[in-house]
C-alpha cells in the first residue's frame, strides 16, 4: 500500500511540473493574448530565432544563402560569392637593372599580411596572409576596400590598393612592394 502512494504521489508531481512548465512557456498578456518566453534556438548560420505564433513554437531558420549588402551596411555572416583575390610581389632584388632584364633579378612573390579595410575605416575588416606565391584571396561583401600590406617597417614600403567589389565575382589586385634595392 506504501508503494502505491509513492507511485501516485510520484505522478501526480511529474503532472505538476508538465503543467508548470507548459503554463510558463504560453502565459497571458494583460491585454489576454499569448505572451511567449524569451527562449532563443540556435540556427545552423550561427543566427537565432524566438519563439512566436499562439503555440510559442521556435520561429523558421532563414535558409543558408548568401546575401549581398547595400553600401556601408552589414550583410551576413555567411560565405560571400564576391571578393578579391590577388597577388603581392617584391622587387627590384638586384641592385642595378640591366638590359636585357636577368631573370633572377626578377619581382619576387611575397608572404605577408594582407590588411583590408573598408573604404574609411580605421580598423580591418579582416587580416590574413599572402602565401609563399604572394597570393590571397578573401570572400567579401560588396563595397569598396582599402588593401594594405605588411605593417609599420619602413622596408619594404608597399603600395596600397583600393579595390571595388562587385555583389558577384572576385575583383584582381595586384600589390607591389620596393625593397629599396638601387
Amino acid at each position: 500500500m506504501r508503494e502505491y502512494a509513492v507511485i501516485t504521489g510520484a505522478a501526480i508531481l511529474t503532472i505538476g511540473i508538465a503543467l508548470w512548465v507548459i503554463n510558463v512557456r504560453v502565459a497571458k498578456a494583460p491585454d489576454g493574448t499569448t505572451a511567449c518566453t524569451q527562449e532563443a534556438k540556435l540556427c545552423p548560420d550561427s543566427s537565432a530565432v524566438g519563439r512566436t505564433g499562439p503555440n510559442c513554437e521556435f520561429a523558421a531558420c532563414p535558409e543558408a544563402t548568401a546575401t549581398s549588402t547595400t553600401e556601408g551596411g552589414g550583410g551576413s555572416i555567411l560565405p560571400y560569392t564576391s571578393g578579391v583575390r590577388g597577388t603581392v610581389s617584391l622587387g627590384p632584388t638586384c641592385p642595378v637593372m640591366r638590359e636585357p632584364p636577368d631573370p633572377q633579378c626578377a619581382d619576387k612573390a611575397y608572404a605577408t599580411a594582407v590588411l583590408v579595410y573598408r573604404a574609411g575605416a580605421k580598423v580591418p575588416f579582416i587580416i590574413g596572409n599572402s602565401g609563399v606565391d604572394g597570393a590571397f584571396a578573401f570572400s567579401l561583401p560588396p563595397g569598396l576596400y582599402t588593401l594594405s600590406v605588411g605593417g609599420d617597417k619602413t622596408l619594404p614600403r608597399c603600395a596600397g590598393a583600393d579595390v571595388t567589389v562587385a555583389p558577384s565575382g572576385y575583383t584582381t589586385a595586384t600589390i607591389s612592394c620596393d625593397t629599396g634595392i638601387r
